[in-house]
């Protein structure tokens, strides 16, 4: 007899269908064959009611109205997934993956975090704009065939820096200034200094050795 004391006085919900007419803030507007009434989305209605869609709509006896599920749309718009709070996506087991033929866009107005064990990013062309940029690593390896930087000031500090080309051009319109505890050059063939004047001070000797010193 209790249980059925509780069944009698539960709320009962009435199904029907409606179309969006309308909507404002979190309650749309339904028009169905009995009247017009006010609904908010469901929490398992995930995709936003647009104005023309078909929905199916619950009803209770106390005025509550809710839109479970959009059944139907006119014109084949954008799908809109809406979330009132913080939102959790999880693969327990497998990968979670995106896919899209035109394109996918990651929007937000604060900070995006990436953490993962390893990334990779394959494009055919790719554009990066940022203010301001720290990266911090052990180790740093990359194939490019062409290098080219534009920008107004370069400072490096390192411990030891490596090079080998093949040819080296470089050119200096103003002033090169180059500060070294010892500073040694092997050529191989010919070594060639011009210049409109030439100064070599030395606080101590100045040696010149060679099978043949032509002066003038």
């Amino acid at each position: 007899m209790d249980n059925l004391a509780r069944v009698l006085d539960s709320e009962q919900a009435f199904l029907e269908y409606g179309k969006i007419i309308g909507s404002e803030d979190r309650y749309f507007t339904v028009e169905t064959d009995r009247a017009e009434m006010q609904a908010t989305k469901s929490v398992s209605c995930l995709v936003e009611p647009l104005p023309g869609d078909t929905v199916l709509v619950s009803q209770t006896a106390s005025g509550k109205c809710y839109v479970l599920s959009i059944l139907e749309r006119e014109d084949q718009g954008p799908t809109i997934l809406v979330f009132d709070g913080d939102v959790d996506l999880k693969a327990r087991e497998g990968r979670l993956r995106l896919a899209a033929q035109e394109g996918i866009d990651l929007v937000s107005a604060k900070d995006t975090a990436l953490i993962s064990a390893q990334l990779s990013v394959n494009s055919v062309q790719g554009e990066v704009s940022i203010q301001h940029l720290s990266f911090f690593g052990n180790f740093l390896q990359g194939q490019i065939q062409k290098i080219k930087l534009i920008g107004q000031a370069c400072d490096s500090v390192l411990e030891r820096v490596s090079q080998r080309v093949k040819r080296c051009y470089r050119q200096v319109e103003e002033l090169e200034q180059l500060t070294a505890g010892q500073l040694n050059y092997r050529v191989k063939k010919l070594m060639s200094l011009r210049g409109k004047y030439s100064v070599l001070t030395a606080e101590e000797d100045v040696r010149i050795d060679a099978d043949k010193i032509l002066m003038g």
